[in-house]
C-alpha cells in the first residue's frame, strides 16, 4: 500500500506545481488592458474601457483563468484584450448577458479554451458597460 501512496503523491505534487494554467501562463505579466463592449446582437464596438492598473488587470486575468466549460454558441457582448509591452497576450472573447451563456473563450495553444464566468465576473463587467468605475 506505502509502495503505490507515494508515486501518487508525487505525480500529484509535480502536476499542481506546473505554474499554473495555461491561460494564467499566456496571460502573467500583462500591464495593459482593453475591454470593448459590442453593440447588443452585433460585433460594432460600442464602448471601450482601458487600465494599466495591476490590480485590476490581474483580478479580470482570474476572472477569466477559471474552469473550462463547453463553447457556447450564444454570441458575444465584447472582448478583452491583455497586453504586455505593447504585444497582444491574449484576446478574450466574454459574454456577460446571456442566460445560461456565461462564459469566456480564447485560443490557448492553437485551441479554444472556454472557461467560465462566475456571477462576480459577470456583474463586474456589465458594471464597466453601463459606465461604472466600480460595482
Amino acid at each position: 500500500m506505502r509502495s503505490f501512496f507515494v508515486p501518487v503523491v508525487l505525480v500529484l505534487l509535480v502536476s499542481c506545481s506546473g505554474g499554473g494554467s495555461s491561460i494564467s501562463k499566456q496571460l502573467a505579466g500583462s500591464d495593459s488592458l482593453v475591454i470593448n463592449f459590442n453593440s447588443p446582437g452585433s460585433n460594432t464596438i460600442d464602448k471601450t474601457v482601458t487600465s494599466t492598473d495591476a490590480t485590476a488587470i490581474k483580478k479580470i486575468a482570474n476572472y477569466v483563468n477559471s474552469k473550462t466549460t463547453e463553447a457556447y454558441k450564444c454570441g458575444y457582448d465584447g472582448n478583452l484584450l491583455f497586453y504586455k509591452k505593447g504585444i497582444l497576450t491574449g484576446d478574450v472573447s466574454f459574454n456577460y448577458s446571456g442566460d445560461g451563456c456565461q462564459h469566456f473563450i480564447m485560443t490557448v495553444d492553437d485551441k479554444l479554451s472556454p472557461t467560465s464566468m462566475s456571477n462576480e465576473a459577470a456583474d463586474f463587467l456589465k458594471s464597466l458597460a453601463e459606465g461604472k468605475e466600480w460595482y
